[in-house]
């Protein structure tokens, strides 16, 4: 596949542990619907790396209609308000995203900057720094809760390993 904006080859690449495509020359992405939303729930990069990575590799959105890599059909511009308000590019065709330089960075740093992001990363810090009295005294503190309690071995895993619910 090649690059819609500047006709380089485009490489599979890890991008926060999910499978994408990436331009080597202008630093765009080529990226499912689904292995977005998995970028956004298994964040691995430092804030401070998505603002590197926003300011060195940003560039001009394309203006211009252009291709998709996947299936060649037209994309469309989507306006994307929430959370880092930008356009990108969309194939209704295949539901890919062409994300130019910078903008998957950006996208990932506006979801990583929501209070409930930042929570979430303090709480899976938290819970990898505990002691196993600390993690214990914990679980049992959960368990006391009302309501079914059942889930809860699976969610304490999933979070101490970074997943999203």
């Amino acid at each position: 596949m090649k690059c819609p904006s500047c006709q380089a080859p485009l490489h599979r690449i890890l991008y926060e542990g999910m499978p994408v495509f990436r331009c080597m020359q202008c630093h765009g992405y080529l990226v499912g619907q689904k292995r977005l939303e998995g970028i956004q729930a298994s964040p691995q990069t430092s804030i401070e790396g998505l603002k590197k990575e926003v300011i060195e590799e940003s560039r001009p959105d394309t203006l211009e209609a252009i291709r998709c890599p996947r299936c060649r059909r037209k994309m469309d511009k989507r306006f994307i308000e929430e959370p880092a308000s930008m356009y990108v590019d969309m194939c209704r065709e295949c539901g890919h995203l062409w994300l130019d330089g910078g903008e998957l960075a950006r996208l990932q740093l506006a979801h990583e900057m929501k209070p409930q992001a930042q929570e979430a990363r303090r709480f899976q810090q938290r819970l990898r720094t505990m002691t196993a009295e600390e993690r214990a005294e914990f679980e049992a503190n959960i368990a006391k809760l009302p309501g079914d309690n059942e889930a809860l071995p699976l969610v304490l895993e999933m979070l101490s390993r970074g997943d999203s619910l």
